[in-house]
């Protein structure tokens, strides 16, 4: 039994003397793992600015039509004020 216990004494202080490389480990596992998340996220970001990109130019279309449409309304306003002065 004396050897086990030395074993294990042995395994521990070889645990304890390198502790600062398992806390690196243990450091670089969690950063990969949260770059992984950050893809997803990346994603799930990129698909909604798309999404956001496609309205942005469906309500700027809208607008441009809008914009004409005034224009036009303009146009013939003068155009009977015009006839209404004379």
């Amino acid at each position: 039994m004396t050897t086990r216990a030395a074993t294990a004494f042995g395994l521990l202080d070889l645990l304890r003397d390198s502790w600062f490389l398992i806390a690196f480990i243990g450091g670089v596992i969690y950063w990969a793992a949260r770059q992984d998340f950050s893809i997803t996220e990346l994603e799930r970001v990129d698909s909604r600015i798309t999404a956001l990109e496609n309205r942005t130019t469906i309500l700027e279309t809208g607008i441009g039509q809008i914009q004409i449409k005034i224009d036009d309304i303009k146009e013939d306003l003068n155009l009977i004020k015009g006839a209404v002065i004379k």
